[in-house]
């Protein structure tokens, strides 16, 4: 026992050298032209210390076996030119960065059933998404930005070909010297086959927070302890901290139940909702040694006309749930 206690100290210990306070991040969307540092100095009024920038790669199905990106039309944020333009900006302002290169599929398919059918569409999806990503972890190397995520909720790809993931990660290394993470969704992480390969475990935290009872932070609080639980069992037993590479909630009367759920149209906006679940969240994990943080998503460049009344999406710009980010992350944890 005494030697798990010295070695958990001593691995708390080294994150915290290398990661300084707690990430406070936003999931910064990628602008349509130029990034403007007004749209920089409103991550900065908002206190957060991280940004997320999320280069975009495209399929056109479930099935297709071609990652697309660099395209042209694309949104510039979502490229490396973007990406080129908008890194020295978030330096300038003194804000660390994580690159987590994400796929789109037509229609907002949800990328975890990624499934090209043959062997050979396999073979060319995984040629391809290795070209895909060990081109952004080159641009994270050039700009030698803190941290790099390997992926982003492609369950089906991982339980595909395990080795596949190593053998990348391993690739990835070999040209990015900064930290690296994975991003997988709530219902998934644990079945992640190479988090002992990584820096950090990476959970987009869409957990579900069912119950009957009127929404309070009290009360949410004590729906995340099941949760809780299990991410500090993971998080023990592999010596490594837990990030929360995405997290956040709607403003809508029920932001808990289905919170991954941005499809769902017939809802009513409430504010005070959304900043419940987000206060709820951020209160449970702070004080966690073991929780490094995490990234809310999303945060848009243009933010006096985003969010606000009558938004029932993700983003807090301009809703009560902005104040609670700004008064949480003022706090050096």
């Amino acid at each position: 026992m005494q030697t798990k206690c010295f070695l958990l100290s001593a691995f708390l210990l080294s994150s915290l050298l290398v990661y300084g306070q707690k990430i406070h991040g936003l999931s910064f969307v990628g602008t349509r032209n130029d990034v403007q540092f007004n749209q920089v100095e409103s991550v900065l009024a908002v206190n957060a210390n991280w940004v997320t920038l999320m280069p975009f790669g495209y399929l056109f199905s479930l099935q297709d076996s071609l990652v697309k990106f660099n395209r042209a039309g694309q949104w510039k944020g979502e490229t490396a030119e973007g990406l080129n333009q908008t890194i020295p900006m978030f330096n300038q302002a003194g804000i660390k960065l994580m690159l987590k290169p994400q796929l789109w599929i037509r229609n907002g398919e949800f990328t975890g059933k990624i499934d090209p059918k043959s062997e050979e569409g396999w073979r060319s999806f995984k040629s391809s998404y290795k070209e895909f990503i060990l081109h952004f972890a080159a641009l994270a190397e050039h700009h030698q930005l803190t941290l790099f995520c390997i992926g982003t909720e492609l369950a089906s790809v991982v339980e595909n070909d395990p080795v596949y993931w190593k053998n990348l990660i391993v690739a990835i290394r070999q040209i990015y010297s900064g930290k690296i993470t994975y991003a997988e969704n709530w219902d998934s992480y644990s079945k992640v086959p190479f988090w002992d390969q990584l820096d950090l475990i990476g959970v987009n935290a869409y957990f579900p927070l069912k119950g009957k009872e009127t929404l309070s932070v009290s009360i949410l609080k004590k729906r995340w302890i099941p949760t809780v639980v299990a991410l500090e069992r993971l998080s023990d037993s592999l010596q490594k901290q837990v990030l929360f590479s995405e997290m956040g909630y709607r403003s809508i009367d029920d932001p808990v139940s289905r919170p991954w759920d941005y499809h769902q149209k017939s809802v009513r906006y409430n504010s005070k909702s959304q900043a419940i679940a987000l206060e709820a969240l951020l209160q449970t994990f702070a004080s966690k040694n073991w929780w490094a943080g995490g990234f809310v998503w999303k945060w848009f460049p243009q933010h006096s006309t985003s969010g606000g009344e009558g938004n029932t999406g993700f983003t807090p710009q301009n809703k009560m749930a902005e104040a609670v980010l700004q008064s949480y992350f003022t706090k050096n944890e």
